[in-house]
């Protein structure tokens, strides 16, 4: 299934997936794995297991094809990189420009190979500040300064830790491991969802710019932040690990 047809998918009918055979989790396992939860909505995989329900012959095609994901080897090298930089290193660096408080990108952050992005990057934010701000992810510009977008690479994250537990290439003590991790970062960057959901549409935002996808994502996110059988309002974000 498309991308585009399974975001229109998700957003036109009742969502959150189950997983029939899911095992019981703790509750701190259920609030790691809704980092994931705006990601699981996008695509439609269960929600409530480390399983995404979905046909391993599309999860192998999606993550070669978004991440280069081949093999174990490569799945460790792009869960690592989420992990540990991830976009987030590049927003950190144009975000006090992209802001109008700083004349400069920070480029002391940045790998050499890195600095070729940043153009794009602060392009596709200053077409997308609109967007952010009637959607009430920002209330002005300038508010971009004191934002982190680690909610972007850690849903991402969990969505790829899944992916690449579905085809075998890490353990299921390794994806946990990469869950856990996901939200302890979220946990100690966020106070609530509605900061991480910000955080995540405004990643998205400098990673894709304008685009008909990001305004069905900004949608999964507030029905996720309103609705009444949302993982979100059952689980808290702070939930101790």
């Amino acid at each position: 299934m498309g991308f585009f047809k399974k975001l229109a998918g998700a957003l036109s009918k009742k969502k959150y997936r189950k997983n029939p055979n899911a095992a019981i989790l703790t509750v701190e396992q259920y609030a790691a794995l809704y980092v994931g939860a705006i990601n699981s909505e996008q695509t439609m995989y269960f929600c409530d297991s480390l399983q995404t329900g979905s046909d391993k012959n599309e999860i192998s095609r999606s993550v070669k094809d978004y991440y280069g994901i081949v093999d174990r080897d490569t799945a460790l090298m792009t869960l690592n990189w989420l992990s540990s930089r991830g976009h987030r290193i590049y927003f950190e660096a144009i975000k006090q420009l992209v802001s109008g408080l700083s004349i400069a990108v920070d480029e002391a952050i940045l790998e050499e190979d890195e600095k070729v992005n940043t153009y794009k990057y602060m392009n596709h934010l200053n077409h997308t500040i609109e967007d952010l701000v009637k959607n009430k992810h920002i209330n002005k510009r300038e508010d971009l300064s004191t934002k982190s977008i680690v909610g972007w690479d850690m849903g991402r994250l969990v969505l790829i830790t899944r992916c690449c537990y579905d085809l075998a290439y890490v353990s299921e003590e390794e994806a946990w491991s990469y869950i856990n991790k996901a939200h302890r970062e979220c946990q100690n960057t966020y106070l609530n969802w509605k900061e991480f959901a910000d955080g995540y549409i405004i990643g998205r935002s400098m990673w894709s710019g304008s685009h008909t996808t990001l305004h069905g994502i900004m949608e999964i996110a507030k029905e996720l932040l309103k609705d009444a059988d949302s993982p979100w309002l059952k689980y808290s974000l702070r939930q101790k690990l």
